[in-house]
């Protein structure tokens, strides 16, 4: 569950902290006030996406932050002692966002990236937003639903990684069958280029040692010459070569070093170096002395060198990468000499991944029907409940082709509806009103809510377009579930608000009413403010829910009654 909530300079909050409860919390406010901001706010750490609009005006950043209290046993635990991040039973997590650059998350002060935060707060969290029941109407959102009350999500994409990989199979499959005489000429020309550079029997790492000696033979002279040169400075030259001056610089050190200990040190350094130096001169003398050149090796060497350049303009290639072209051409000849030995090899596997995709479209689909008829009766229920009586709701598994793959298994999933009683089931789109969309929506999040594994759930204003006797089944059923899970709710019906267990009222103020209050001079910004409301402001807010802005006695009356029923 959510412990506390902190939010700065988010939207047209400045700074809000918030402690939340178990059970049932309801948040309230005007049009516009920023109810919302609290779900954003949520929903922007548990890796929904964000943007600079969610900065505050005239400031750089903002900043949420959020800690979550997580049963014994509960998945996101072990998520978080697999990642390193793992603090007890808490789960801090905070997001700066930025005005000219990305964004920054953090997981128990961890650094993390938005996809880490999305994994995590999938587990955490269940957000059922105010526009769900539009999206209702749409058929890859009917069958995320489905699939998501049969705990289908991870298995649907693992086939359709199957899915996609018997599309490749196929696609070279079809490409080996296609082949024609542009094949053969493309085998004719391989053969041609590979027996051109088998000639050449390139070996790897052969090119850099040909290149090396290559250099070497075109500078011998400059080489042998400078190396000579050399030599003599260090260590040959009878007068003034370095190795006799550092001897004289040792001896002389070392009569001294009687009237001071420390110029022992020294004199070691130098006889150390003399000794580096005559190796030095040593190494170099093979490359002045006994260096005749074979005119043969060079000959040799050249000839290889260029056909080692010629080769690699004539393909394109860097000449170290010649081998590995060589290696590539053999393959694609072996491909092009047997298509049939391919072609079997491609069969053999398409049927491999047939039969793993067929496995798992099967389980699916079996998933699917026992979810199908458990959301269909529990919906049907809910919608007597909701103000349609005699209605009723179906889900319609429509199977696919045989022999045909696809991402989603072997079914169509269609969401029906009977809004009254005697009509019979159609799609949503044709029969359903908006009111009755929103309450059938509403139905159907009720009752996967019952199913996540989530401690939190959040409902944005789902209350939309219903009303009356429905509802108080509505919040009835919001505060069945806060006797389960942590539950919160932003609406705008007085008989769901009344339900709460718990209730924060949002209101925004302008410059002028926090000038009055005492705010500091020069912010002249609307701000949110959340409050959470005692007994007594719970009944004037309900009052004003029920009554608009001029609240009678009669209204306060009412409101008192609604909360004492509930």
């Amino acid at each position: 569950m959510i412990d506390w909530l902190e939010i700065k300079q988010f939207v047209i909050a400045d700074h809000i902290e918030l402690e939340f409860e178990r059970s049932f919390t309801t948040v309230t406010g005007e049009t516009g006030s920023g109810k919302s901001l609290i779900v954003d706010a949520i929903g922007i750490l548990l890796g929904h996406r964000s943007d600079n609009s969610y900065i505050r005006h005239n400031h750089n950043t903002a900043e949420l932050q959020a800690s979550f209290d997580l049963p014994p046993g509960h998945p996101c635990l072990h998520w978080l002692a697999q990642h390193g991040m793992a603090n007890d039973n808490e789960c801090l997590l905070r997001r700066v966002i930025r005005r000219d650059k990305s964004s920054k998350g953090y997981i128990n002060g961890h650094a993390a990236t938005v996809s880490q935060l999305r994994d995590l707060g999938k587990d955490i969290v269940d957000i059922h937003g105010q526009n769900e029941h539009h999206s209702l109407l749409k058929k890859p959102v009917q069958q995320m639903l489905l699939d998501g009350a049969a705990d289908n999500i991870e298995r649907v994409a693992e086939l359709s990684d199957c899915c996609h990989a018997i599309n490749n199979i196929q696609k070279q499959i079809d490409q080996l069958n296609d082949q024609s005489q542009a094949a053969q000429e493309r085998t004719d020309l391989l053969k041609f280029q590979i027996e051109e550079l088998n000639e050449l029997a390139p070996e790897a790492d052969e090119w850099l040692s040909l290149e090396n000696k290559h250099k070497r033979l075109n500078h011998q002279q400059e080489l042998s010459a400078g190396a000579h040169t050399v030599a003599k400075i260090l260590h040959q030259s009878e007068d003034h070569n370095l190795s006799s001056q550092l001897i004289q610089c040792g001896l002389q050190l070392e009569r001294l070093s009687q009237f001071d200990d420390s110029l022992k040190s020294i004199a070691k350094m130098i006889d150390e170096a003399e000794v580096n130096i005559e190796e030095a001169a040593n190494q170099l003398r093979p490359f002045y002395q006994d260096n005749e050149i074979d005119p043969e090796e060079v000959e040799k060497i050249e000839t290889r060198f260029s056909l080692y350049q010629t080769l690699a303009r004539k393909h394109r290639l860097l000449p170290q990468l010649l081998v590995d072209h060589l290696d590539t051409m053999k393959r694609e000849l072996a491909g092009l000499k047997d298509p049939q030995r391919e072609l079997g090899r491609l069969n053999d596997l398409l049927e491999t991944e047939s039969e793993t995709y067929q496995g798992m479209a099967t389980k699916i689909s079996a998933n699917r029907n026992k979810s199908a008829r458990y959301l269909a009766s529990e919906v049907t229920t809910l919608m007597q409940e909701l103000g349609m009586k005699g209605g009723r709701f179906d889900i319609r598994l429509i199977p696919i082709e045989t022999g045909s793959y696809t991402q989603f298994g072997n079914e169509n999933v269609e969401f029906v509806v009977a809004a009254n009683p005697g009509q019979p089931l159609q799609s949503l789109t044709k029969v359903a009103s908006g009111g009755e969309l929103s309450r059938i929506s509403l139905g159907i999040q009720v009752v996967l809510a019952n199913k996540t594994q989530a401690p939190t759930l959040i409902f944005d204003e789902v209350d939309v377009g219903i009303g009356g006797e429905v509802a108080n089944v509505v919040g009835q059923k919001l505060k069945q579930l806060g006797k389960s899970n942590q539950v919160i709710c932003i609406t705008h019906l007085s008989q769901v608000a009344a339900k709460g267990d718990h209730h924060f009222s949002v209101s925004k103020q302008g410059p002028n009413q926090r000038l009055h209050q005492g705010s500091r001079q020069g912010h002249d910004q609307v701000e949110a403010k959340v409050v959470k409301l005692n007994a007594e402001q719970r009944v004037a807010e309900i009052a004003r829910m029920t009554a608009g802005e001029k609240i009678t006695k009669q209204a306060l009356a009412q409101a008192q009654e609604m909360l004492k029923s509930a």
